[in-house]
């Protein structure tokens, strides 16, 4: 079997702090928010993750009980990684990372995964190398890579700060880049020299999410601005890998980078509207909701 989509960094276990209340021990990471969002739109999902031996306890075999199959999720060290995430009202966000789990390798990926049509890749606390996005990319696939975990530093007090660090080395083996919020922080220059400049190391397609603002995506074709649906958010958790479960989604049956990027934007603005990894759209929803933006 050739699994559609192969979703690659950490489980995290996410204690959520929102200005209405807290979410206690919710599943996190790319695993979840993205592997769940392909899930939603029926697409055959693998998942490359490492767990700690806490995970296990906590909750048992979730994910393929909720259609993601688990060959690449391995349990590696006593934690799983585990973030308290606080946010304000306008829906910024205050990191500390309490556990990391072991870095994930190329041969952590199981072979079943090898012709995988494509890999998301989300790393949430540095556990992805350049030899993982090297020993994915293939010539007959995409890549398309979330840098945020690589822009995190953890500080000994578990403290996250997002920094300026040289992607190159993992830009060469990608075929679309997503920046969130947080990381536009650290970008140089105007948003378009800051695309410009991502694209010039290899990605075809560069794209800036920014919450609450419009989406904006780089490519041959020129710059796409996409404004976000107007909803009522619960929980921001999760948004960026649901846009870019999405924008793959999509694109990997259209190569329509306009049409990709407002199902992308309206996946995300449905997400959102719910707390914690619950409440992923259809195809059906999301292309309703795309008639308002």
């Amino acid at each position: 079997m050739a699994f559609d989509v192969v979703v690659v960094g950490h489980v995290a276990i996410d204690i959520n702090v929102l200005p209405w209340g807290v979410i206690e021990n919710a599943l996190g990471g790319a695993p979840t928010y993205a592997g769940l969002a392909f899930a939603a739109l029926r697409r055959s999902v693998g998942v490359v993750s490492k767990v700690g031996a806490d995970f296990p306890e906590k909750f048992p075999p979730i994910y393929s009980k909720l259609g993601l199959d688990t060959e690449g999720i391995l349990v590696a060290g006593e934690y799983t990684t585990t973030f308290e995430n606080t946010y304000d009202e306008a829906g910024n966000r205050r990191q500390v990372c309490k556990h990391v789990a072991p870095k994930l390798s190329p041969d952590d990926i199981p072979d079943a995964y090898s012709d995988a049509a494509s890999f998301y890749i989300s790393p949430i606390a540095n556990e992805v190398t350049p030899e993982v996005l090297k020993a994915v990319k293939r010539k007959s696939n995409l890549v398309m890579l979330d840098p945020q975990g690589i822009l995190r530093e953890i500080n000994k007090d578990g403290r996250v700060e997002v920094k300026l660090r040289d992607l190159s080395d993992f830009l060469k083996h990608v075929d679309v880049v997503k920046i969130g919020k947080e990381e536009a922080r650290v970008l140089k220059g105007d948003v378009e020299a800051a695309l410009r400049s991502i694209r010039a190391a290899g990605p075809k397609i560069a794209i800036l999410t920014k919450g609450g603002e419009p989406s904006v995506v780089l490519s041959d074709e020129g710059l796409v601005k996409v404004n976000p649906l107007k909803v009522d958010v619960k929980d921001m958790t999760g948004a960026g890998d649901v846009f870019g479960a999405a924008f793959l989604t999509k694109y990997m049956a259209t190569r329509d980078i306009l049409e990709s990027t407002k199902f992308a934007v309206a996946a995300a603005g449905l997400k959102i509207r719910y707390k914690g990894p619950t409440g992923f759209p259809s195809e059906a929803e999301i292309l309703e909701a795309m008639k308002k933006l």
